[in-house]
């Protein structure tokens, strides 16, 4: 009986494809959807699926007369919508010249669809099924030579309950263009399964931002892949602070020479949450540079974790790549788990990893207390710090002030139930 349980969203799927022709995109997708990851699976092993297997779930019909009113979050940006996994052109902003945003053909789909399927993710469940159930693949693309000034929104809304939701966006940028962006999922579904495919041609620069603050009971299992070309750079930081299982995991590709990653975030986890940020990175080339720093705060019997993997080819010489994970514990119930892991194959790099648990500092809450602070405040002050100090090194200066804002209001709750 379990076994047909588990077996019934594989069938959801694929009687949501059925209509489909037999080489279509689509169907190639739903045939690699055989299982659920298994515990067994190492990557897996410390973020489990098996509630999540078992759940009544059914791919969203997009509903294109819902109307949102989720606005802003800064003057004069661009705003792109997708409802129920389906970009919304009628509820997004006009784009400024020398910007595109399509939705791909068949062909199109299906070359999108093989860069998944050649890389490391090929096996990740996102990939399968949401190729599979996506309205359409949607691409963003910036013009050579065009320096967006304009902060783009991304904004995915919708689902409900028993429902699961399927956005695909590739965004890529052309020689020698830059662009900000800033992505908010607040689903209301059961299950949403991004896909997001980045490609930075040379010397192109990209600063992404995601917060992911989707509805309490949630699984949202987002994967992501990105290719960088010469002298290209990614800045990428990830706040998590919604759902109640929420996983991010992002594979990038070091492709050309003297590029620059930055892929750090943080997780801020209450009550029964399960939050994991999963990355790997490939230096498959001389001269480039990664950098990965995360920090979690955890209450209740809340869950974290961190896996992340540098893997540098044997002609990567000259590379540096850095890892770091710090997790404070503020209840004896919560858990955070660390792996960080070097695959290394070149001798003339500069590579390091390393990994803390624990509760805050008590030699730091007694200098605090020392200067007349209670012991909460002084508690208080010592998680601020530790979260202000990633996102002022990890996220541009306009946008600071939002984005501690934004983990603010999740670590005020945390916070009043365990200090």
């Amino acid at each position: 009986m379990l076994h047909n349980v588990k077996d019934n969203y594989i069938t959801s799927v694929k009687n949501h494809v059925s209509h489909f022709e037999e080489k279509s995109f689509r169907k190639l997708a739903s045939n690699d959807f055989k299982s659920w990851p298994s515990p067994r699976e190492e990557t897996w092993r410390l973020s489990r699926l098996g509630i999540l297997s078992r759940k009544e779930l059914t791919p969203i019909i997009p509903n294109f007369k819902k109307k949102f009113t989720s606005s802003s979050q800064f003057n004069g940006s661009k705003i792109i919508r997708f409802v129920d996994g389906a970009l919304r052109a009628d509820l997004s902003s006009k784009l400024p010249p020398g910007t595109s945003l399509d939705t791909l053909d068949e062909e199109d789909s299906l070359k999108c669809f093989n860069k998944f399927k050649d890389s490391n993710l090929k096996n990740h469940p996102s990939i399968n099924v949401s190729f599979s159930c996506t309205p359409s693949i949607v691409k963003l693309t910036i013009d050579k030579g065009l320096n967006i000034r304009d902060l783009f929104e991304i904004i995915y809304e919708g689902g409900d309950d028993n429902l699961s939701v399927h956005p695909a966006l590739y965004i890529e940028l052309k020689e020698n263009s830059s662009i900000t962006i800033i992505e908010r999922f607040n689903h209301l579904s059961s299950l949403i399964m991004p896909l997001q495919l980045v490609e930075l041609k040379k010397n192109a620069s990209m600063n992404s931002l995601k917060i992911f603050n989707d509805n309490q009971q949630s699984y949202n299992l987002s994967a992501n892949c990105a290719f960088l070309s010469d002298k290209s750079n990614y800045n990428s930081f990830s706040l998590i602070k919604g759902g109640l299982f929420t996983r991010s995991e992002t594979h990038a590709y070091l492709k050309g020479e003297n590029c620059n990653l930055n892929l750090n975030g943080v997780y801020l986890s209450s009550k029964n949450q399960h939050h994991d940020l999963t990355t790997a990175i490939y230096h498959d080339v001389p001269n480039c540079t990664s950098k990965q720093i995360v920090r979690g705060v955890l209450g209740g019997k809340s869950t974290g974790v961190f896996q992340g993997k540098v893997r540098v080819a044997p002609d990567a010489q000259k590379t540096d790549g850095q890892q770091m994970s710090r997790a404070i514990l503020l209840s004896e119930n919560a858990i955070a788990n660390a792996k960080p892991e070097l695959e290394i194959y070149a001798d003339d790099v500069i590579c390091a990893h390393g990994a803390t648990v624990g509760e805050i500092d008590n030699e730091q809450i007694f200098y605090l207390k020392s200067r007349g602070i209670s012991e909460k405040k002084a508690k208080q002050i010592i998680i601020t710090a530790f979260l202000k100090d990633i996102i002022n090194e990890s996220v541009e200066e306009a946008m600071q002030n939002f984005v501690f804002e934004e983990a603010e209001l999740a670590l005020s709750e945390i916070i009043s139930k365990e200090i």
